[in-house]
């Protein structure tokens, strides 16, 4: 049985993993659009973030309407948001929901005029433009998988988009940004990468570095969440969870 992996092309890890990820979105455009939610820019990691672009001259411009269920009306919304700054890449900050916005955003923004439920169980033939993905939580392992998961308003049925050009080019994994994650969010968020791992591990295409891969996430899962989770600070079980999740998704 034949089998192609994708993966980001670079990948930042460890702290200050942004700092040093900053060169490289440099190349990515000129202006960046932030997706990301209220809560985001609450705690200051929003803040951070623009820091560091107007540090290296990028521009950015930010679309802080996600919801914890992104819905088709929200994703034209921050298309709507980035074509009128003028954006030409895309930066999700968060857990899970704004990372699924950010590439169904990015599916809009090749401008076919197609609503993004038309893209269901279908083959991304656009040019989506560069994408970053910086996760606040260690669970849905977005920032390496292929998967956009989008609500749709009127009916309520959740619908995904899976597609090799939804992979994030970039994935910066920084510690930092997971620290004011609350103990039940560190909670929900960690059986979440574990079920991701058990899922590919049982998986019936799996692969001896998948399976590999898993293993990993759950040994990192088992001996850290609960540490994660009674002591949010601890700088080391937050980045051993960071990297479960990574590797739970990838």
């Amino acid at each position: 049985m034949a089998r192609e992996f994708l993966l980001p092309g670079r990948i930042f890890t460890g702290t200050g993993a942004l700092e040093q990820a900053a060169g490289y979105l440099a190349g990515l455009g000129t202006k960046a659009l932030i997706v990301t939610d209220p809560q985001m820019r609450k705690l200051g990691n929003c803040g951070a973030l623009e820091q560091t672009l107007t540090e290296r001259g990028i521009g950015w411009a930010v679309f802080d309407g996600v919801d914890m269920e992104p819905t088709d009306k929200i994703v034209e919304a921050g298309l709507a948001c980035y074509q009128a700054e003028s954006c030409d890449f895309l930066v999700a900050l968060g857990g899970g929901s704004p990372m699924d916005t950010m590439k169904a955003i990015g599916v809009l923004a090749a401008g076919t005029g197609r609503s993004i439920s038309s893209y269901m169980g279908e083959e991304i033939a656009v040019a989506v433009p560069p994408m970053v993905a910086i996760p606040t939580t260690a669970g849905t392992g977005s920032e390496v998988t292929l998967a956009s998961v989008i609500t749709d308003s009127e009916s309520g049925h959740k619908f995904p988009i899976n597609d090799f050009p939804l992979i994030p080019r970039v994935a910066v994994l920084d510690v930092e940004n997971t620290r004011s994650l609350p103990p039940a969010m560190t909670a929900t968020t960690g059986m979440d990468a574990l079920t991701h791992a058990v899922e590919a591990y049982i998986g019936r295409s799996t692969t001896a570095s998948t399976r590999a891969d898993a293993l990993e996430a759950v040994r990192l899962i088992f001996e850290n969440l609960e540490n994660a989770y009674e002591h949010g600070n601890n700088i080391q079980a937050r980045e051993h969870m960071l990297t479960a999740a990574f590797l739970a998704g990838r």
